[in-house]
């Protein structure tokens, strides 16, 4: 999957609707709740994430 590419047009589409709101629009899309920010391409990924429903259910770590 080409994160790069769905990224910027992703971004296209997110600067005219914000352009046309008047606001920033990022954080307002259905799939924006599986957003991590600090990630390459995140509307990207969190779009795979939503539309694939992954779920975190928890992390398991050792203890020494």
């Amino acid at each position: 999957m080409d994160y790069k590419k769905q990224q910027d047009e992703f971004d296209e589409v997110k600067w005219y609707d914000s352009i046309l709101a008047g606001e920033d629009r990022c954080g307002d899309y259905e799939f924006c709740a599986y957003c991590r920010k600090w990630e390459a391409y995140p509307c990207a990924r969190a779009r795979e994430r939503y539309s694939k429903k992954y779920i975190r259910i928890g992390i398991l770590r050792r203890h020494k």
